[in-house]
């Protein structure tokens, strides 16, 4: 209810504006929506097409995600409405994107099908990529949480805080694909090690896959924990 009425006054005082053209009623409005494009769905093991976002049966993986669903490509404006998230505090923008996505997912089942039957699994959890806590005390937020509390609501989920972020990595934006994968190693906390073994599903979120090397270690410590799937969302990804 507090989130409510805190986002109610938010768009009272600081009232949506199309990120595209200007216009007030919301952050990507109809016309600039034309310009959003969908992105293809691939294996998280891979990075290879996969119709449904499932990992393929070829890529088997002890520790790896057994799919990822990604709606929109990270440029353009989407791009532009999740850096206005990220960096400039707009999280209340949060709620209209994950409706706007869940919307284009559950109108195109043949693709998201495998991905919102695992939501809806009575034994999914939500969780998230967690932020090093300096450089979240610094932002104010986790983007990657403020999304994973939207996507449990639509979905009438509990999200729950199982990882902790112990190093302070360099930002994964200014590093090559192997580069990536060496700077998250190990960087990742497991928290509430007794609850999660008696979770069999995970939905991990973030806000953008790149190489998926962050997501790809979150899932390795859920599964070392004893979690039994795990299936990666993000809102967009890099084409």
């Amino acid at each position: 209810m507090m989130g409510g009425v805190v986002n109610g006054v938010l768009d009272a005082v600081f009232p949506a504006v199309c990120i595209g053209c200007g216009e007030e009623g919301s952050y990507i409005c109809m016309r600039c929506e034309g310009f959003a494009s969908e992105v293809a769905l691939i294996c998280p093991l891979c990075s290879q097409s996969s119709l449904t976002g499932e990992r393929h049966s070829t890529c088997a993986s002890r520790y790896g995600l057994e799919g990822l669903a990604s709606c929109w490509e990270y440029e353009g404006i989407v791009k532009s409405l999740l850096h206005s998230i990220k960096y400039n505090g707009i999280t209340h923008a949060t709620g209209e994107t994950i409706a706007r996505t869940f919307a284009v997912m559950v109108q195109d089942g043949n693709r998201f099908n495998p991905f919102l039957l695992f939501l809806s699994s009575p034994n999914t959890s939500i969780t998230y990529v967690p932020m090093y806590r300096k450089k979240e005390r610094i932002r104010g937020f986790n983007q990657a949480e403020v999304f994973a509390k939207n996507l449990a609501k639509v979905a009438e989920k509990e999200v729950l805080g199982t990882l902790e972020k112990i190093s302070d990595t360099k930002p994964q934006v200014d590093l090559a694909k192997e580069e990536r994968l060496y700077n998250v190693k190990d960087a990742f906390l497991l928290l509430h090690a007794p609850e999660l073994r008696t979770i069999e599903k995970v939905i991990l979120v973030d806000d953008i896959w790149t190489t998926g090397a962050t997501m790809k270690e979150c899932c390795k410590v859920l599964k070392s924990a004893g979690v039994q799937q795990v299936w990666g969302f993000t809102v967009a990804r890099t084409p």
